[in-house]
Parts: structure tokens; sequence; C-alpha cells
């Protein structure tokens, strides 16, 4: 068996499996966002594309979809009518939204991660990496990765096994010339896209998924099992922000592979 067709099976396992507690962290903490943020829908339909109306119910749409299949096939079927019963659809995926949330928050804290976020003591190797892997796994077309410590050994951990069809963006520093190497026989191997790029800037230790999740890491990768650190989800507009922020320096930045 090929090493593509390897991945591609174990990420359509995944998919077939469903979120893990780490997904299921950033899809909870999402809905609830938009919950909090919800559009006044008491007007009458608004399905232009660039309504907030329709754009909150594509978000969510989104999300639940990434629940489950059954609940992906519910929301959509709820969707066949959006334009013939408007109020009627509107209250069913409201529901339906609030139903999800409830769901993930006694998933979670079934399985004992109830709580935002993960912490993990020196010695917890196995775990931190374990959730990482899930966190980098879910992506669907872009990791970028800022962690000034990073280096070859953990983008060999970490990243190593990721599709070719992903774009990997990793910003480091002190390691730098160390990750080209492993880049270098990456994409001679897989034909991988990953740029590496480098600066002084670098303080946070952060990993955006598809230029939407975000997780502050609370040390550097490298150092996971060895010290005390976190993972844990940051807000939309915050994730944002830091986005904005990482994107300006990585543009003003010396490219390195």
């Amino acid at each position: 068996m090929s090493d593509d067709l390897k991945r591609a099976l174990e990420k359509q396992s995944r998919e077939l499996a469903g979120p893990s507690p780490v997904e299921q962290h950033i899809i909870l903490l999402k809905l609830s966002n938009l919950l909090e943020k919800m559009p006044d829908f008491s007007t009458k339909p608004s399905l232009g594309a660039d309504s907030p109306q329709r754009q909150w119910i594509a978000e969510a749409g989104a999300l639940i979809g990434r629940v489950s299949y059954e609940k992906k096939v519910k929301f959509q079927t709820t969707m066949t009518f959006l334009s013939q019963y408007w109020s009627y659809t509107v209250e069913e995926i409201q529901g339906l939204v609030l139903d999800v949330v409830e769901e993930l928050k006694l998933d979670l804290e079934l399985s004992g991660k109830a709580e935002i976020g993960s912490a993990y003591a020196p010695g917890e190797v196995y775990k931190f990496f374990a959730d990482l892997k899930s966190i980098v796994n879910s992506a669907k077309s872009e990791i970028f990765l800022i962690d000034p410590y990073f280096n070859g050994e953990a983008f060999n951990n970490f990243l190593s096994g990721i599709l070719p069809d992903i774009q990997i963006r990793i910003f480091a520093n002190n390691y730098s010339k160390e990750i080209k190497i492993y880049i270098k026989k990456h994409q001679s191997q897989f034909n991988s896209n990953i740029e590496l790029k480098k600066s002084k800037q670098l303080h946070d230790r952060l990993i955006f998924i598809d230029r939407t999740d975000c997780w502050i890491m609370g040390g550097s990768v490298k150092d996971a099992g060895n010290k005390p650190t976190y993972l844990i989800p940051v807000g939309t507009e915050i994730a944002n922000d830091k986005l904005n922020i990482y994107e300006e320096i990585w543009n003003d930045s010396e490219s390195i592979a």
C-alpha cells in the first residue's frame, strides 16, 4: 500500500469516527459563540450570501456537519424548507445548534474532558502528542504553526504525517536551519507543500487550523513531556486578531524553505 493511500485511508477513518475531544472543544466554542452573536431573524427572509442571517446559518451548518454524518444530514434536510418556511426553518436550525451544544458538553463530561483546554504535567508526552496530533489532523487546507523554538524533531513527530494537499506554514526562529533539512527530505519524498520562515519577533506559540481554529500552547512543542504545558482553544475574535498580527510579521520575514 502506498504512503498516500495509507494516509488517505487514515484520514477517512478519522472522519468516520467523528471529532476527537480536542475537535469537540473547538466546535463547542464556535457554536457557543454563534449563539451569543445570533443576528435578528424576526425580519423578512434574508437569503443573500452577504447577509448576517445567511452567513450565520452557513457557519452553523459547517460546524454541525463536523459533529456527525447524521447531524449533517438533519441540517441539510432542514435547509430544504428555508426559502418556503423561513421562520419554521430558522427555529429548527437554532434548536439543532442548541441540541449539538448540549450533546457536546455531555460527551466531553462523560469522557473526562469537560474542561476547555488541557493541561499536561511533565512526563505526559503521549497525552500531549495525541491531542496535538488530533489538532493538526483536523486540517482541511492549511496548518500555520508559530513557535520560536520549534525544531526538526518536533516537525518529524507532529507534522510529517500530514497529507501533501495540506499547506503547512512554520514560523520559527532558533532551529530554522535544522527544520529546513527535515522539510527538504519530506518534500523530496512526498512532494509536500511546506513553507518555513524565521523571525525574532515571535513570542506566542500558536497553531492555526484552516485560518479559523486557533490553539495556544503553554510551551514549545519540542519541550512536550519535559515541562508542564497546556493546549487551550482561542476565541474567534482573539484568534482573528492574532492571525492578522502574525500574517503581517510573516509577510515581512525571511523565507528559509
